[in-house]
């Protein structure tokens, strides 16, 4: 079974896939928690909201609104906090595929 038809089946792909997707939520992580909180507030979340608008070639300054907005999606366990673990979550799921009750560990 390819990477493709996992994701479509909803199975997580290989425990490399899972970790190269952890790897890249520390990097995103390290570069926007600015104060080393080990937690993204809303104004670290809107600089992250930016660039990825940027990496679209857009120009977007969001609203209080729209950070407070992106903030719940991001928090994934609902804690009212985005954290490493909520980041992680969010590029598992978008980079690898949906968890399909694949244990990866985490509260994900």
């Amino acid at each position: 079974m390819n990477n493709s038809s996992m994701r479509q089946s909803g199975q997580v792909g290989s425990n490399q896939e899972v970790e190269n997707a952890k790897a890249i939520a520390r990097k995103l992580f390290d570069v926007f928690d600015k104060n080393n909180s080990q937690e993204l507030e809303n104004n670290e979340i809107g600089p992250m909201m930016q660039e990825a608008y940027k990496c679209m070639n857009r120009n977007f300054t969001p609203s209080r609104l729209d950070v407070e907005s992106y903030a719940k999606v991001l928090d994934k366990n609902g804690d009212g906090r985005v954290t490493l673990a909520d980041l992680e979550a969010i590029c598992i799921k978008y980079l690898v595929g949906d968890q399909g009750g694949f244990n990866l560990g985490g509260n994900y």
